[in-house]
């Protein structure tokens, strides 16, 4: 059984605010870089225990480099059906991960971003504590019913965004407008930069499947 997951996806080189949150990250049981993650993985000094992707971005002396310090690849073909990341990311779950957290740079094209949210939202990671570290935001996808606490700073941009079709029993806790037992549907803008109260923010869905964005680089 895997508490903590952590995956470097590649793509753009994340920020060094994203990089520092990811070193911050305590207890990592397996770290897993996708394709050119591992790069971001060696800027931190970090040991990867698997690369995995097609390996069309990451650099050969990199890769070897890795595997001689006895990281397990998996290489895909390019002609696949899935990202590097979403494979790294089902990896994760099917070694029993409590907790995924995804370190990006974004992705770099519009398709790649939206590949990278439409990944944490897999319905194999219901069970599963999601996360993404991804510039000045830390993102939490919810699929009801559970629950999220974290951390973030007063005056904090929150976001609150439908990924089905509606997402029921929202409440949360922190926030300057609070949702009570509440609906979202996802062509809804009403989530869009509520703002945190306190320090520690809390927000509970009952079904459906949402994503929470932490902006704590910038204010509402």
């Amino acid at each position: 059984m895997t508490d903590t997951s952590l995956i470097f996806s590649g793509g753009p080189k994340p920020t060094t605010a994203t990089l520092a949150a990811a070193r911050a990250i305590d207890k990592v049981d397996l770290i897993i870089a996708a394709d050119s993650g591992l790069h971001s993985a060696d800027q931190l000094g970090l040991k990867v225990d698997l690369v995995i992707g097609d390996f069309d971005s990451v650099d050969e002396t990199a890769l070897a480099r890795a595997t001689t310090r006895g990281a397990q690849t998996i290489r895909h073909s390019h002609d696949k059906d899935f990202t590097d990341l979403h494979s790294a990311v089902q990896y994760a779950a099917d070694r029993g991960s409590k907790r995924i957290v995804v370190v990006t740079g974004g992705g770099g094209r519009l398709d790649h971003q939206l590949g990278v949210v439409a990944t944490l939202f897999d319905p194999r990671l219901r069970t599963i504590k999601v996360e993404a570290l991804w510039n000045d935001s830390h993102l939490f996808a919810l699929q009801g019913p559970t629950e999220v606490s974290f951390n973030t700073k007063i005056g904090a941009s929150i976001g609150l965004q439908s990924f089905s079709d509606k997402s029921e029993g929202i409440s949360t806790k922190g926030l300057r407008w609070p949702l009570k037992d509440e609906s979202l549907t996802n062509h809804e803008t009403r989530g869009v930069s509520n703002e945190a109260v306190s320090e520690e923010v809390s927000v509970s869905i009952q079904t459906g499947r949402l994503l929470i964005i932490n902006q704590y680089g910038a204010t509402s």
